[in-house]
């Protein structure tokens, strides 16, 4: 039953989270028993505690073991092809082509955060995960990531606010984000985001 539901629900790479098993009339107990037996017999890879995967295979037929970065992004930043996330801070200043600074510790705001903000470790990699100021979604993901840029900017960048402002009105025109979709989130980020607007002259798309 376990390996059925698996199988139709998940694809070779992709992290599989206990949490997440819902099969009607099937115990905890049972699921952990279920898990392990698949374990053993090598259809499905552990990763760590409550987190498995059908592995996938290279060139040669060698399995391929999963990294932190794809159990971080399908746990924080897209839960079951669901929009529950994104990069924050420094990450999102470089994803963004804000800064050159690679940081070690990767920031993400996510709905599944634990706490306010929470340091964590998946494996040997740090990640730090933050509650974004409004549940995450689709649709209103690129508008936040936006704003924190924005909210951020001072620490972030060692760029002049025009450069940043340039690449902002470009993100912004590539996302369709309008003033009437800014309005409706800039209330949640504190008043220094005003000067962020002012100081990178950053245009909007019009609505």
């Amino acid at each position: 039953m376990l390996y059925e539901y698996l199988k139709e629900n998940y694809i070779p790479g992709e992290p599989i989270f206990a949490g997440d098993i819902d099969i009607p009339g099937m115990t905890e107990e049972n699921l952990r028993y279920h898990l392990k037996k698949l374990t053993d017999s090598e259809i499905i890879c552990r990763f760590e505690p409550g987190v498995y995967y059908f592995p996938k295979t290279d060139i040669f037929g060698e399995r391929m073991s999963m990294t932190p970065d794809t159990v971080a992004v399908h746990k924080y930043i897209m839960r079951r092809g669901k929009r529950v996330g994104y990069y924050s801070g420094y990450t999102l200043a470089n994803r963004m082509g804000l800064s050159t600074q690679v940081p070690l510790t990767q920031e993400i705001s996510s709905n599944f955060a634990p706490a306010l903000v929470r340091k964590i470790t998946i494996k040997n990699r740090q990640y730090l995960i933050r509650r974004p100021v409004v549940e995450v979604t689709k649709e209103n993901a690129p508008v936040l990531q936006f704003l924190d840029c924005l909210k951020d900017i001072e620490k972030c960048t060692e760029m002049e606010p025009e450069k940043c402002g340039r690449i902002l009105t470009e993100y912004a025109r590539k996302n369709a984000i309008t003033k009437k979709k800014i309005d409706r989130f800039i209330a949640n980020y504190p008043l220094k985001i005003y000067k962020a607007i002012y100081e990178t002259e950053v245009e909007y798309v019009s609505s």
